[in-house]
């Protein structure tokens, strides 16, 4: 049997020095050490050590008799843990473990503390005494899952979530916690038995049944039934309509549908609810340049840019949507406004030199100047040669242009387009032979099987 050093035992009756007097009635007595032991454990749980600690041992203060010196050794581990001691927390807990191994939280604690540590060894030996010890608690379960997924431990998250179902427990909040799991693990079936499990209990507040159906959407989604995943993500619309996730979701159902209409009609649904989202607002504005409704989409995503400047991937959508209206000099503006807020935006010097190509006079020169940028990011980026042949070709700098497009051929031998264009390199360098070659590698390419 292990023994408790000497110094804890010591600092362990010193606390009882330091308490207050305490209340005269037992009755508030009593009461401010639930208040306390509730307090103490949910700052536990949040990781903040110090003021569960602080809580605890006033809490020892004011216990029962029964409980005192019980809550006391909480105060010193948790102390400890704080102090970063945690073999020293660990010991203790232990101690507390041993005085009542009926009682959970102890072990639930060690676990905690053990995960704060990034002691694998001792996270799975305290899980498994959990395991053998209070097998049908599944709260407790549930609580690991939580806290086993925030330390993006998702195998050993999976086993809890098992254990918990396995209790018979229907906790709401750990069925949803375990369909979630389960549906980002791949377990997609499950995932949609347990959040239909939620969604169709009427008793439930909205709210609940809202993160069932949704939970329900995504795994269907997941199975590529989609038919059903959209009709559970209406539900969601309907339990909760000022939640976002589930407009999103269907937004990007419709998208993989390409029903662009719908998409639109989703997300502007979802805007009357929620009319400040800059995810929905973001979603519409490209959902809008897809069904090719430009004017839209400009005036969607430029009152984003302007409410909400960070919301970067909202600048090259507008960028597009303007290049499409024939706005070449706006959609470079737009996007040297990205620039200057994440100069490493991806593939922004390409987007840049798009927009700029496309102005009409182009400037070639500084269209070449924004791809030096991009290869030097990317110095096998297709698009840095097709885009550099198309500017020298339109320079008549034929020898530099075929240099090019060969590069960008080299880099997607099964791209037509920059055969093309090489094609259109040896015709205008006098070399027509070459020119019908590549015309025929066109063909040839277009003639074969979409792939996949």
């Amino acid at each position: 049997m292990k023994l408790v050093p000497i110094g804890l035992i010591a600092l362990v009756h010193g606390l009882a020095a330091d308490c207050p007097s305490p209340p005269a009635n037992p009755e508030e007595a009593l009461a401010r050490f639930h208040e306390l032991d509730k307090k103490a454990q949910v700052e536990f749980r949040r990781g903040e050590f110090a003021k569960a600690a602080e809580n605890f041992q006033q809490g020892a203060c004011v216990a029962p008799e029964d409980l005192r010196s019980y809550y006391e050794l909480f105060g010193t581990a948790i102390g400890a843990a704080a102090a970063g001691k945690f073999d020293q927390a660990r010991h203790v807990l232990q101690k507390a473990d041993a005085l009542r191994p009926d009682y959970p939280l102890p072990l639930a604690m060690l676990v905690k503390v053990n995960l704060t540590s990034r002691d694998a060894d001792q996270v799975k030996d305290s899980l498994r005494t959990a395991a053998q010890r209070f097998p049908l608690d599944g709260r407790l379960h549930a609580e690991f899952v939580k806290d086993l997924l925030h330390q993006q431990l998702p195998d050993l998250a999976l086993a809890e979530a098992l254990r918990f179902e396995q209790s018979g427990d229907r906790d709401p909040e750990a069925t949803i916690t375990l369909a979630v799991l389960e549906n980002n693990v791949g377990a997609f079936g499950d995932a949609v038995r347990h959040a239909l499990a939620i969604e169709e209990r009427s008793e439930l507040h909205n709210d609940v049944r809202a993160s069932g159906a949704t939970i329900a959407g995504l795994a269907y989604e997941n199975l590529v039934r989609l038919a059903e995943a959209v009709q559970h993500l209406k539900r969601a619309t309907e339990f909760a309509p000022a939640r976002e996730d589930p407009y999103l979701a269907l937004a990007r159902i419709y998208d993989k549908q390409q029903n662009a209409k719908a998409a639109v009609e989703i997300l502007e649904q979802g805007r009357k609810q929620i009319p400040n989202s800059p995810k929905l607002s973001l979603a519409l504005g490209s959902s809008l340049v897809s069904a090719g409704q430009y004017p839209a989409a400009v005036k969607v995503l430029a009152e984003l840019v302007q409410r909400a400047p960070d919301e970067l991937d909202a600048y090259p959508k507008l960028a597009e949507a303007h290049r499409e209206m024939g706005e070449a000099s706006q959609a470079t503006a737009t996007l040297r406004q990205l620039a200057q807020r994440k100069a490493d935006y991806p593939m922004l010097h390409i987007a840049i030199a798009q927009s700029m190509l496309a102005a009409d006079p182009a400037d070639y020169p500084g269209v070449l100047g924004e791809l030096a940028q991009a290869e030097k990011v990317s110095p096998t980026d297709y698009d840095v040669y097709y885009l550099r042949g198309k500017v020298y070709l339109a320079m008549s700098k034929y020898r530099e242009a075929i240099a090019a497009f060969r590069y960008a051929v080299a880099l997607r031998p099964a791209e037509p387009g920059a055969y093309y264009q090489l094609g259109l390199a040896y015709r205008k360098s006098g070399q027509p032979a070459l020119a019908t070659e590549q015309f025929q590698r066109v063909e040839y390419l277009k003639s074969q099987p979409a792939r996949p």
